[in-house]
């Protein structure tokens, strides 16, 4: 091999080290200050992520549907009838795409059941493919007087986790479907119009929010009886142009890039217009979790026109009251471990003022960080939901309990270990106008 030869190799050799060392330094330049191609290779990166996940062995217990109990007891505990507002109890639970109705001595008088994968065949708003059916259930549901109801389709371990909207009759059969994104909750005002929280993933950055994308956005629909979408409202853009536009200024979802979890709508009616003079009919409530904030959203005008923080953290569920009050459920902002960390806490919207509140004590301890619900009922007691630990619960305005649920729905080989109920809603017998299938 002559001189020359060698220097073309050592020169080659050479030329190839270089190009790897730049190629190198100019990686982790634009990793660090995101010079292109850094969004490709970021994206690409993070789909292979989620795609390794959705391929790994997965457990149908697993502590996102599933999670430590103090109750072995299932059913009925306690049962004070002349204290409790009798009627039938609505629940949802992780355990499975089912919806059911309960009597107050916990019979299950009526269910609704429908696969995901019966709805949809082959589904073209879902990843591809879908997780199974074992990971998909019912978050909320909501009952006409028939026996109609609607049901949202939550999957365990997929992003968007929403997975859409259905109407079945009483026999489960299908009216109607609605392929959107849909989680959480839903809500249908006196007109029959569904108003539906709904999320997608946005890799466009958003001028005012720091995260960088890919972000899951949260926004509003609203569907006509018949499922046919009206209107799309992103959330971000709501607050943005509006007064409260200072709420992009509060960290967001920086984590995990779910920036609002927005996990309550309500639609305000003529009767709760009234008893806050600073709304009106037809305006929407919404929680977001992520910025410990209520907001109401016109959306006519599409944007904010009334938003508070308070003592709370991580809330679910806030109602307007009759009475001109709020009720919320308090999932973090109880600290104190003796009693547990949640809490329903009603409030004066116009004060902030601390009206009332159900905190459990150290032999009742009452805790859920995630999911959960409060109902005012007519007779002035709280129907509570304890998602995390399988528990619903009925307390006086005095804090006494007068009924009790445990889920029955546990781990096939450890008690303990109890299915999420997701959410719970008492209805007066005569609201029901449909024959129950009786279930023994």
């Amino acid at each position: 091999m002559n001189k020359g030869t060698v220097r073309q190799r050592l020169f080659t050799v050479i030329l190839l080290v270089s190009i790897v060392f730049l190629g190198v330094a100019y990686g982790m330049a634009a990793y660090k200050f995101q010079w292109w191609p850094y969004l490709l290779f970021r994206d690409a990166h993070m789909a292979a992520k989620a795609w390794h996940v959705r391929l790994m062995p997965r457990d149908r217990y697993r502590p996102d549907l599933y999670y430590q109990t103090r109750h072995t007891n299932i059913g009925i505990s306690r049962y004070n009838k002349e204290k409790a507002y009798n009627g039938f109890t609505l629940f949802t639970s992780t355990s499975a795409q089912k919806a059911f109705l309960m009597s107050m001595d916990g019979q299950i008088v009526h269910e609704w059941h429908l696969p995901f994968s019966k709805v949809w065949k082959n589904p073209l708003h879902t990843s591809s493919p879908p997780v199974s059916d074992d990971f998909i259930f019912w978050r909320k549901a909501y009952l006409y007087p028939n026996g109609d109801i609607l049901a949202i389709y939550v999957a365990s371990g997929d992003t968007p986790w929403g997975y859409g909207l259905v109407k079945m009759d009483k026999d489960s059969n299908m009216i109607w479907k609605y392929a959107g994104r849909v989680h959480h909750d839903v809500d249908v005002g006196n007109d029959g119009k569904i108003y539906a929280l709904v999320h997608w993933i946005t890799t466009e950055e958003i001028p005012g929010i720091k995260p960088e994308p890919p972000l899951i956005e949260d926004g509003i629909v609203v569907l006509s009886a018949n499922g046919q979408e009206l209107k799309r409202l992103s959330i971000t853009e709501v607050v943005r142009h509006s007064d409260f536009s200072s709420l992009l200024d509060l960290p967001v979802g920086g984590r995990t890039g779910d920036l609002w979890h927005t996990n309550t709508i309500e639609v305000l009616d003529d009767q709760l217009a009234d008893q806050f003079p600073f709304l009106k009919k037809g305006q929407v409530l919404i929680s977001m979790r992520e910025i410990d904030t209520i907001a109401v959203v016109d959306l006519d005008e599409e944007q904010v026109v009334w938003a508070t923080r308070g003592p709370w953290h991580r809330q679910h569920d806030p109602d307007f009251l009759s009475s001109g009050n709020m009720l919320i459920f308090d999932n973090r902002g109880h600290l104190n471990k003796k009693d547990g960390v949640s809490r329903i806490v009603e409030f004066d919207p116009r004060t902030m003022e601390t009206i009332w509140q159900y905190t459990g004590d150290e032999q009742d301890r009452f805790q859920s960080l995630l999911r959960a619900a409060q109902q005012r009922l007519p007779n002035g007691n709280t129907l509570i939901t304890e998602s995390t630990k399988g528990r619903i619960f009925e307390v006086t305005r005095e804090k006494e309990v007068v009924w009790e649920f445990i889920s029955p729905f546990r781990a096939p080989n450890d008690n303990k270990i109890v299915a999420a109920v997701c959410w719970g809603q008492r209805f007066h017998p005569d609201f029901l106008n449909f024959e129950f299938n009786l279930k023994k």
